[in-house]
């Protein structure tokens, strides 16, 4: 949601609407492919070991790789993202520390989290989406006054690789639902409701969020945006200045911080999971430190050393996204459909 104003300021909000359109659709395509595949091969959890026994040991290779790229750039993406947000609050209060040093900080708030399990992961998620959503339509709501809703028709229908790449990211659930069906012990009617509402509320989202901040943004604030290294703290910083009154800055602030919160969790649980998965470590109610290290050390070192990487690692991740969760699940559906006669849902 953070990245999504940047990647389309230059759009006019028909086009966004019809490229988000194309990326739900194509995403939530491969998300059902995905809990087919995964319903059917109950004892195999992950994209890998998946891959493996549908198309072949060549491709589980490639998806090994491919999942690497995707939820390393990630993982990457929203270290950063959540280092600025807290660098940016801890400002307005007054307290100044090092922008690595609160990458740090907040890695290592969230890893503790994950560590101590998925259902421990789910109960903050689920209270961070409550206060998440309430935060949105507030703010959406205090940005509402400064809106000129002429401003949706500026701008062009081009393609633009990076926004297309941005949103097909945002679109990424399909990383966790190996994790969510073991978590849900396979329940078929609970999984494919869950993939169905899980890309179609953020789709509505999506489309309210973006239609708000560039109604509400001169096209020099966007442009802005777009070339910022810091696309987090600067659409924060623009939110603020909208949002006069103190006590609507609180609103931003809560926003922003759980958008990149809830982004962390979702995307560490599936690299966990897939490592876990990949290395063949045994999983318990609390992963390995050495797990731990290998999910996190990686990204957060890269994040410290190029915190302006943002955008360009969603746009690395949608690349990865393209394969590993729309062409592989499509491709390993109709391979088991070919393989048990058209049995499979």
């Amino acid at each position: 949601m953070l990245a999504l104003p940047a990647v389309t300021a230059d759009l006019n909000f028909m086009a966004i609407t019809l490229y988000l359109l194309l990326a739900w659709a194509l995403m939530s395509l491969g998300a059902l492919a995905m809990v087919s595949v995964q319903l059917r091969f109950q004892n195999d959890i992950g994209f890998m070991p998946l891959a493996r026994k549908t198309v072949g040991r060549l491709l589980s290779i490639v998806t090994l790789l491919f999942s690497l790229l995707l939820l390393y750039s990630l993982l990457c993406a929203y270290t950063v993202a959540t280092g600025d947000v807290l660098h940016t609050i801890l400002s307005y209060l007054h307290i100044t520390i090092p922008k690595p040093l609160a990458l740090l900080l907040t890695a290592l708030l969230l890893s503790s989290v994950v560590y101590r399990g998925i259902g421990a992961a789910d109960k903050l998620n689920r209270i961070f989406m409550f206060i998440k959503i309430a935060a949105c339509f507030l703010l959406i709501a205090s940005i509402f006054p400064s809106d000129h809703w002429p401003n949706l028709a500026l701008g062009h229908n081009a393609y633009t690789k990076n926004g297309f790449l941005v949103m097909i990211t945002s679109f990424g659930f399909g990383t966790i639902l190996p994790a969510i069906g073991e978590y849900l012990q396979f329940d078929r009617k609970r999984l494919f409701r869950v993939t169905v509402l899980g890309g179609l509320i953020p789709l509505v989202l999506y489309l309210v969020w973006v239609a708000s901040v560039h109604a509400a943004l001169t096209h020099e604030q966007l442009m802005t945006l777009m070339n910022s290294g810091n696309t987090t703290e600067t659409l924060l910083q623009q939110l603020i200045t909208i949002t006069a009154k103190p006590v609507l800055q609180s609103f931003a602030w809560i926003f922003s911080a759980i958008c990149t919160f809830t982004a962390f969790l979702g995307v560490s649980i599936s690299l966990l999971d897939f490592l876990s998965g990949a290395l063949k470590i045994q999983r318990t109610k609390r992963p390995k430190l050495a797990l731990m290290a290998l999910t996190y050390v990686p990204p957060t070192l890269i994040a410290m050393l190029a915190p302006w990487l943002f955008i360009q690692a969603l746009a690395y991740a949608g690349v990865c996204c393209v394969f590993l969760l729309i062409v592989l699940p499509l491709w390993m559906w109709i391979k088991c459909k070919w393989q048990n006669n058209n049995s499979l849902p």
